[in-house]
């Protein structure tokens, strides 16, 4: 019986892989079967999407991609969750270029108002060293432990209009930005922006007034009924949960928005983001950071947040301290039962680097909004076994040339 199980799981993975899904991918999978059998043999039900790309380097140290897939479908729905404050952070730093000439930039103190009675305010923010609210402490706050209401912040300064606009210019043409984060707004509501005001010396400089979105975000998914019954206000709703007007992420062009942000003179470069080396390398150095290495905001409690607390690749599901010699620049998404990460990874010992994007789905009830998902005990540890995997045989794979990662490495 167990023969017959492996046999036709493997011909149902080589038929896929001569399509479309990466041999490289599929081999790793099938080994992953004796553990992780459920997702292995049902990847649509576990809406397992993957894109690896390895990296080489020619003489110039340009990197040369070669890319393997796996069950990829860029119209079908998943629950992006918190990858999406990973566009919204490079964004603000590019919308701040806006008002440069008056002296505004990421550590310009701001606050912000409740220009309707729904709406919430910030005027201070004590995890910054002068409880000063400002874009680059919301955009640490987002990368070191994914805060939420610091990716509010963010697409209230941005505005519903420029997130989606900007990422359709930049060639993202399928992602659709509709709302905040962990607040019970409707739509309409998600179309506003609250006004900021911007200080120096405690003086008001600038003030960005409310903003209304009349752009049409129009349903582009597929398969966007999730699960077969949800919880709303208390209350078991018996019919599957429309995600069709939530936001929307896709694989493909969340793992090439983390190429370009890695490689900005070798990907996209005909769409460039209006970004300098310095907003860069502050995002390289908040991207990879680990709790215990952040003093504003600082996060004292290693067990309530370890270094794999949003470094799901390889050791999300323990303890373990990463090695120095590992960076992970990247964003992770969990909500609703999906489980998402956009990674980076290098290793400056070893001297590897490569792209890993992983969407991964777990909801045994079938019920939405329960908080009762499979991520202990299924999708956490599948990725980071995943991860360890696609690491180890990037540490068997041989280069000609070895990659050059200062840039990284003065992080």
């Amino acid at each position: 019986m167990v023969k017959y199980f492996i046999i036709t799981l493997s011909i149902y993975f080589l038929s896929c892989s001569e399509g479309k899904n990466s041999n490289v991918v599929t081999k790793i999978l099938l080994s992953m079967n004796d553990k992780f059998h459920s997702i292995v043999n049902n990847p649509n039900d576990h809406h397992l999407q993957i894109i690896y790309t390895q990296i080489d380097r020619n003489s110039d140290q340009k990197p040369i991609f070669t890319q393997h897939a796996f069950n990829l479908d860029d119209k079908k729905y998943f629950y992006p969750a918190s990858t999406v404050k990973f566009p919204a952070a490079v964004l603000a730093l590019e919308k701040l270029k806006e008002y440069k000439a008056m002296g505004i930039n990421k550590d310009t103190k701001l606050t912000i108002s409740s220009d309707k009675e729904w709406m919430s305010s910030v005027l201070t923010d004590s995890s910054s060293k002068n409880e000063n609210a400002t874009v680059a402490q919301f955009i640490k706050k987002i990368f070191v432990v994914s805060d939420n209401d610091a990716f509010n912040r963010l697409y209230e300064f941005i505005g519903q209009d420029y997130f989606n606009q900007r990422m359709w210019e930049l060639g993202y043409s399928e992602t659709r930005m509709r709302h905040r984060l962990s607040v019970p707004l409707t739509l309409e509501q998600n179309k506003y922006s609250n006004s900021f005001s911007f200080f120096k010396n405690d003086k008001k400089i600038f003030e960005q007034p409310m903003q209304f979105s009349n752009l049409s975000l129009k349903t582009n998914s597929t398969k966007n009924l999730i699960g077969k019954s949800y919880i709303q206000n208390g209350e078991l709703i018996e019919k599957s949960m429309d995600f069709s007007q939530k936001n929307f992420f896709n694989i493909a062009e969340q793992h090439l928005f983390l190429q370009q942000i890695i490689f900005p003179d070798n990907v996209n470069i005909d769409k460039k983001l209006n970004l300098t080396d310095e907003d860069y390398d502050f995002l390289y150095e908040w991207m990879s950071k680990l709790p215990k290495e952040s003093a504003h905001p600082f996060y004292l409690n290693y067990d309530k947040y370890p270094d794999g607390y949003c470094k799901f690749f390889i050791f999300g599901d323990s303890d373990e301290k990463i090695p120095s010699y590992i960076r992970i620049y990247n964003k992770v998404g969990m909500a609703y039962g999906f489980l998402i990460d956009n990674a980076y990874i290098i290793d400056t010992k070893n001297k590897i680097e490569f792209f890993l994007t992983v969407s991964v789905y777990s909801n045994d009830n079938q019920t939405l909004n329960d908080d009762t998902y499979e991520y202990d005990e299924l999708t956490l540890p599948f990725l980071a076994e995943f991860g360890e995997k696609i690491y180890n045989y990037e540490l068997s794979r041989t280069r000609s040339v070895n990659p050059d990662l200062s840039r990284f490495i003065s992080q």
